[in-house]
């Protein structure tokens, strides 16, 4: 693991220790972390346990590790994985070579938590150069051959509120069922 996560991964340590069980966890990078998930679950009134676990510049080649102390900790039953944007931003590596760090990180996920619902979500275009929709393509025909679902948040950036976006699209992923209000509500 990278040092230069420490600081970080010791807050989120000191947080799970009062943290629920059995809840949904937000893993990615700069974008994710900016997600201000407690607020927000309680605005969309969600009843979940929600923790937001992102890292400022995660690389996809950095995350094994916190990932899986996060799943040790928490023990999530589900896990939504924001992750890309750092190495697409810093073009170290080719689309392939992400996507493919990416599926050995699911499967390895999957082998250690296999009770575990992976959702993947799509990166958000940023303020950079960067445009991921060639990525995010790769990341879908990724997720469905991995059997994980796939939350499309491309589109939060153009929002005034990128963040809120991305949430409320993220909100019927958290969810394990959906009720005629959500729908209702998704539509309006």
């Amino acid at each position: 693991m990278n040092n230069i996560y420490e600081r970080e991964q010791n807050n989120y340590k000191n947080l799970n220790q009062v943290a629920n069980a059995n809840g949904v966890v937000l893993v990615g990078s700069t974008f994710a972390k900016e997600i201000p998930v407690c607020e927000l679950r309680q605005t969309f009134q969600l009843d979940c346990d929600l923790y937001n676990r992102s890292y400022t510049d995660l690389s996809i080649y950095d995350a094994k590790d916190l990932i899986v102390e996060c799943m040790d900790s928490l023990s999530p039953h589900k896990l939504l994985l924001n992750l890309g944007e750092t190495d697409l931003e810093r073009g170290f590596h080719t689309i392939t070579e992400i996507v493919g760090a990416y599926e050995t990180l699911i499967k390895e996920l999957k082998q250690h938590a296999p009770y575990c619902q992976l959702v993947i979500v799509s990166v958000c275009d940023s303020d950079y150069a960067t445009k991921p929709g060639a990525l995010n393509r790769q990341l879908e025909l990724m997720a469905k051959r991995n059997k994980c679902q796939f939350a499309d948040i491309s589109s939060a950036k153009a929002s005034t509120s990128p963040c809120v976006k991305a949430f409320d699209i993220l909100r019927f992923f958290m969810l394990d069922r959906l009720t005629l209000s959500d729908v209702i509500l998704a539509n309006a």
